[in-house]
């Protein structure tokens, strides 16, 4: 997921103190469209809260809040889009970038942006295609259905705008945005006019393959990579044409679980701007201080706690580094390992409820949310327990953080009950879920109230400006994991449609043959790919096609999703990408490599309980096999 700092009310950290023409376009846009995606963030809170107390309060559904919430989605995904171009928090990965000489980095930028651009003008010649073509009323809502559409090309036009203007107050390089735009512009008209680009025709996932690893390694954000590549493979097939790629986006993004998504990230923010997640903290120390390795130990079980409220890696990743890195470094310990035990801590958020990864996985592949949830109870806390035990055994070898007096059963219950009013909410979360009191959005919206009051009206920490901020920058963070998601099913459908996910069936059936066997060939591709890909990528791109594969050895749907998760979010702590190592090492100020080598043994013992959890299923499903009882 995206790394993205607070916009200052709607702007983003390269503003300078000049006020070029372009520059003042760009931040009239900025607040614009910041304040624009704001009111549809709050909006979608709003109305799903509302179909909440409507069925639960009066017992009478609003039939229009669903819909009305999947749209706000919708154009509050492209209303960040253009905003994450100016500022550049757009999933990324790029490897080429970094050993080419410095003669050819200008050239580089130049063809990222036109790639960008590119796909950008297909996606909006698209969209208006499906505007003219599209026709009937929202039963629901009672609206023109095209005006679902209606952002799209108004989108693609402003994001276009922020490329080409985005460096022209530069010192040097101010013209390669534009130049960029221009690129895409000629890339378009060539691909779109056959006389002028001839492309092999037939060799449909050939074309496509070539196209998304190559981009994926210019540095291309990762959903327009999925997104140039379908429309290169339609190019080479006529497979799907552009308006049916803007529709399946729309549908992919679109679905009323995907709603959850930016309410959790919401909730978890507010959760942090108010001191809220400190109190979690403070019963931490009171739990474990006394052990070898004492903060190392409450960083753990912080991250713990906290992921019952978050969901976010990132987040979590961002706050240990800022709040207990520090404690860490003046307890004796050396900065590189006390980072590698924030990044490793963050792993667990994406594991234990409510989980982003969780909800990308039910989105790409229909398993149940709520036992998806479930299972990853016991999953989570065995990775707490292996990361525990190995701080334990480093920080005794090397004589890191003499443990602290014990609390007293005193201080424990009054941290405790100070951390009570914020774990209601984790229990909240897994309740309500289990037992289908809500759905996971309506459980999003009612933790997003819920720390709302706590913060304005129980302990008024909130301040107004920092609230926009978070508001903000959830909005956009939000918008960037729904466009991944979009991007996602045009990308699948031409997978599926070219029987790549049959003959991944038969090719491991036939070498791997044993449930064993496909287990470990899943586990190997896993973490394989968690290196080098983002996690919501990884598992929109391999979760579909891997699970047929291993429902026919006899492995639980579930089961399999919690291993997918495990292994992607190791991934986040390995080289090249690892992208929760760079989110400490930028904010501890320490070189990433240094964190890597430091996080070696916390990876060790997270891939020894991965072992367990991959060959033990009762680790994930026995609270579903208690519950079901």
């Amino acid at each position: 997921m995206s790394v993205a700092e607070p916009l200052d009310a709607g702007t983003s950290d390269v503003r300078s103190t000049s006020r070029t023409l372009p520059r003042r376009i760009l931040d009239a846009l900025d607040v614009s469209l910041t304040g624009l995606g704001v009111l549809c963030l709050i909006g979608i809170a709003s109305v799903t809260m509302a179909g909440v107390v409507s069925r639960y309060v009066f017992n009478n559904s609003f039939t229009w809040t669903a819909e009305a919430g999947q749209w706000l989605f919708i154009y509050l995904i492209f209303l960040g889009v253009p905003l994450a171009h100016r500022s550049r928090m757009h999933i990324a990965i790029g490897a080429i970038d970094k050993v080419m000489p410095e003669s050819m980095k200008r050239v580089h930028a130049v063809l990222v942006d036109g790639l960008v651009s590119y796909t950008t003008i297909a996606l909006m010649f698209g969209a208006k295609e499906v505007i003219g073509l599209i026709g009937g009323t929202s039963t629901a809502l009672g609206l023109p259905s095209w005006l679902q559409y209606a952002g799209i090309p108004l989108s693609c036009g402003v994001g276009l705008v922020y490329i080409a203007l985005r460096d022209l107050d530069a010192k040097e390089g101010r013209w390669l945005g534009s130049a960029g735009v221009l690129l895409g512009v000629v890339l378009f008209l060539g691909v779109d006019v056959p006389t002028w680009v001839y492309l092999p025709q037939g060799h449909v996932i050939l074309t496509m393959a070539l196209s998304f690893v190559l981009t994926l390694l210019l540095g291309v954000p990762v959903a327009f990579s999925m997104l140039f590549s379908v429309f290169m493979a339609n190019a080479s097939n006529d497979i799907l044409p552009a308006p049916a790629v803007v529709q399946n986006v729309v549908r992919g993004s679109g679905q009323f679980l995907m709603l959850a998504i930016p309410l959790f990230l919401l909730a978890g923010a507010l959760m942090n701007i108010g001191g809220l997640t400190q109190r979690l903290i403070d019963f931490s120390y009171s739990l474990v201080r006394h052990l070898r390795g004492g903060m190392g130990q409450v960083t753990i079980v912080s991250a713990t706690l906290y992921a019952g409220i978050s969901g976010s890696s990132n987040a979590d990743a961002a706050l240990a580094a800022k709040m207990l890195h520090p404690s860490m470094v003046r307890d004796g310990y050396k900065p590189a390992f006390s980072a590698a035990i924030c990044a490793a801590g963050a792993v667990l958020p994406n594991i234990i409820p409510p989980s982003i990864g969780m909800l990308i996985v039910a989105a790409a592949t229909g398993i149940s949310v709520g036992q998806l949830f479930m299972a990853g109870i016991g999953p989570g806390l065995l990775f707490a327990a292996f990361l525990m035990a190995t701080v334990w055994v480093v920080a005794k070898r090397n004589g890191y953080g003499a443990s602290a007096p014990k609390a007293t059963w005193g201080e424990r219950g009054r941290a405790g009950m100070a951390a009570v009013p914020v774990m209601i909410l984790a229990l909240f979360i897994i309740g309500s879920l289990r037992f289908g009191i809500a759905t996971p959005t309506e459980t999003g919206a009612i933790a997003v109230t819920y720390a709302l009051f706590l913060g304005l009206f129980v302990f008024r920490t909130f301040e107004l400006k920092s609230l926009y901020k978070i508001l903000a920058t959830t909005a956009v963070d939000s918008a960037l994991i729904g466009l991944l998601i979009g991007a996602a099913l045009p990308f699948g459908f031409v997978l599926t449609t070219e029987r790549v996910p049959q003959d991944i069936l038969a090719f491991a059936t036939q070498w791997m043959g044993e449930k064993w066997g496909v287990l470990l060939f899943l586990n190997l591709v896993m973490l394989a790919a968690g290196m080098f890909l983002d996690i919501g990528a990884a598992i929109l791109i391999l979760a579909p096609l891997f699970l047929p594969l291993v429902v026919s050895v006899g492995v639980d749907p579930v089961h399999f999703g919690v291993i997918v998760i495990c292994n992607l979010m190791i991934g986040g702590l390995t080289p090249p990408v690892g992208i929760l190592a760079y989110i400490v090492a930028t904010i501890t100020r320490l070189e990433v490599t240094d964190v890597f080598t430091a996080l070696w043994p916390l990876m060790a013992a997270l891939i020894f309980a991965l072992a367990l959890i991959t060959y033990v299923p009762a680790i994930s499903l026995g609270l579903l096999w208690l519950s079901a009882r």
